[in-house]
């Protein structure tokens, strides 16, 4: 939904935590797109371990790992915009 923002999980959009949640769901779901998954994995995630913001990344490159090969659905990702480049399995 336009306005709203996307963390990967169903939660209310209260707080500035959540800004830095959904960079972090955009940016996973980014990194995967870059590529493949053996050229851009799971492991490259640069955020503290343990953290939301961790977690928020991980979920996004799910998503775009989940749509390998072909493209994300943009019910997928709601609030990102997705990159619409086919995704390399």
């Amino acid at each position: 939904m336009t306005g709203q923002l996307d963390f990967g999980i169903g939660l209310n959009n209260a707080g500035a935590a959540r800004i830095m949640a959904a960079r972090a769901f955009s940016e996973g779901i980014y990194f995967r797109a870059s590529g493949t998954a053996a050229a851009f994995p799971i492991s490259g995630n640069p955020l503290q371990q343990g953290s939301d913001e961790d977690a928020a990344w991980d979920r996004g490159w799910t998503v775009a790992d989940d749509a390998s090969p072909g493209t994300i659905a943009q019910s997928a990702a709601p609030g990102v915009a997705i990159p619409t480049n086919a995704i390399a399995a």
